[in-house]
């Protein structure tokens, strides 16, 4: 297969390099990934700044492209003109160093990377890791490629896959389980620091409740078990229940 491979950590992060070396072996391979990290940019794209780019000459000798943009522009970048004339079999998002479960995934650039190639009408896939700090890629990288086709075969039109692997090692994994994303709240505060200015600059400091009680069958609390979890994504998220509720709605003007 043609494979696209990005993700919001870098281009040279372990675990966007541990997938490319896995996949590389039986597929063509190219990584087109930011050229710093960009966690948190769910699928912004730069509009009106522009990117730039380069070529990176990598140890492992998989083409990559390190661009000056976010997650979501690597891969438009990738499609629309780095590799125009090609196409692309599916986009890999990933592996990202941390889990992107429950609502965390709205603000997921390895999601938003994943899901403009579903824009794309290309089958996409975002793959989460729980690392706990570590450099442990290798069962993750394993696990997607033992699986890749069955996965992208769930990745049809304007449906994005999530997978969420939340142990390094096989050991330690329990099963896994299709399962829908849950609310997942945060107790947040801000702090402020003076900058180098002396104008006041104010960053967030947040954690997931640790007392809120998930549904037992959704992928927060299976991840919590050991279970990895896969998530079938909307791009156009439509409720259509609401929709045909409100066909009678009256609105003033």
């Amino acid at each position: 297969m043609n494979i696209l491979i990005t993700n919001d950590d870098g281009y040279s992060a372990p675990g966007i390099r541990a997938l490319a070396q896995r996949l590389a072996g039986e597929n063509s391979v190219v990584v087109v990934a930011p050229k710093e990290e960009r966690s948190g940019y769910s699928h912004m794209v730069n509009f009106f700044g522009g990117i730039t780019y380069e070529r990176i000459d990598m140890p492992d000798g998989i083409e990559t492209y390190a661009v000056d943009g976010s997650p979501a522009d690597c891969v438009i970048f990738a499609v629309k003109h780095l590799f125009a004339e090609s196409k692309f079999d599916v986009v890999l998002s990933g592996i990202n160093s941390v889990l992107n479960i429950g609502s965390d995934i709205i603000y997921s650039g390895t999601f938003g990377a994943a899901q403009e190639g579903t824009f794309h009408r290309i089958p996409s896939v975002a793959v989460s890791l729980r690392t706990r700090g570590t450099r442990e890629y290798a069962f993750a990288a394993d696990f997607i490629a033992r699986n890749l086709e069955g996965l992208i075969g769930y990745a049809v039109e304007n449906v994005t896959v999530s997978v969420n692997i939340p142990c390094v090692r096989k050991e330690d994994i329990a099963g896994v389980r299709v399962a829908p994303i849950t609310y997942r709240p945060y107790d947040e505060k801000y702090f402020c620091v003076k900058n180098d200015d002396g104008k006041d600059v104010y960053f967030v400091d947040g954690h997931a409740q640790k007392n809120y009680e998930y549904d037992k069958d959704g992928d927060c609390a299976l991840c919590a078990q050991g279970y990895i979890t896969v998530t079938p994504m909307q791009l156009l998220g439509t409720d259509y229940k609401t929709l045909e509720a409100m066909r009678g709605a009256e609105f003033a003007l």
